[in-house]
C-alpha cells in the first residue's frame, strides 16, 4: 500500500513537472499581441509628427487620408455593406489560410504590427489636421464596430500565429490536423461578422454626427 501511494504521487509529481514545462513552452512560443501592438500604434503616432515638420504637401495627404476614412457614408446601405464585407472578409479569408501554412508566423507579426500602425496614424493625423475635435473624429471612425473587431483581429492573429508555428517546428509547408483551428476560426469570424454589420448600420451615424456638430470638412 506504501508502493501504491508513493508511486502515485511520483506520478503526480510527473504530470505536475510536465504541467510546467508545456506552460514554458507556451510562453515562449507565445505571440505578445499587445505589445507588437504598442509598438505598431507607436510607429503611427511618431511617423506623421515627424513628416509634418517638412513638406507643406503633408497636410494635403493628410487631409485626403482623413477624407478617405471619414467619408465613406453615402453609399446605399447595401451597397456598403458588400463593400465592407468584401474588403474585411477577403483579408480574413486569406489570414485564415495562411494560418495552415509556413506564411501564417511572419503574416501574423506584420498584421499587428499594421494595425497599430494604422490606428495610430488614423488617430495622430485627425489631432495633427483639427486638432482635438479631430481626435474625437478620429476616435469615432473606429466606434463602435472595433469593439468587435480588435478582439477578433488579435485572436485571429494569435491563433494563426500559433497553427503556423507548429509547422515550422515540424518543418512542413503546410498543416496537418486542421479541425480544431478550422472550428476557433469559424468563431472567429462570427464576432467578424458583428463587427462588419456595426460598420455599416452603426458607424454612419456616429460619423454624421460628430462631422456636424465638430463641421471638420
Amino acid at each position: 500500500m506504501t508502493q501504491a501511494y508513493f508511486g502515485r504521487k511520483s506520478r503526480k509529481l510527473v504530470q505536475g513537472e510536465d504541467m510546467k514545462k508545456r506552460l514554458e513552452l507556451y510562453r515562449r512560443g507565445s505571440l505578445p499581441v499587445y505589445w507588437l501592438f504598442f509598438f505598431g500604434f507607436l510607429a503611427g503616432v511618431v511617423i506623421p509628427n515627424v513628416m509634418w515638420k517638412y513638406e507643406w504637401h503633408q497636410k494635403t495627404v493628410a487631409s485626403l487620408y482623413l477624407l478617405a476614412a471619414f467619408a465613406d457614408n453615402s453609399l446605399d446601405k447595401g451597397e456598403y455593406f458588400l463593400q465592407v464585407l468584401k474588403m474585411r472578409g477577403s483579408v480574413f479569408l486569406i489570414s485564415a489560410l495562411c494560418g495552415v501554412s509556413v506564411f501564417g508566423a511572419p503574416l501574423a507579426v506584420m498584421g499587428i504590427l499594421y494595425m497599430g500602425v494604422r490606428t495610430g496614424l488614423l488617430l495622430t493625423m485627425s489631432i495633427l489636421q483639427f486638432g482635438l475635435q479631430g481626435g474625437i473624429v478620429g476616435l469615432g471612425a473606429l466606434f463602435p464596430q472595433y469593439l468587435l473587431y480588435f478582439p477578433c483581429f488579435f485572436w485571429l492573429m494569435w491563433l494563426i500565429y500559433q497553427q503556423s508555428l507548429e509547422i515550422w517546428k515540424s518543418r512542413g509547408l503546410i498543416a496537418g490536423e486542421v479541425s480544431s483551428y478550422a472550428f476557433r476560426v469559424l468563431l472567429c469570424a462570427v464576432v467578424c461578422m458583428g463587427g462588419i454589420l456595426l460598420e455599416t448600420w452603426c458607424n454612419p451615424p456616429v460619423m454624421e454626427v460628430l462631422m456636424k456638430s465638430l463641421e471638420l470638412f
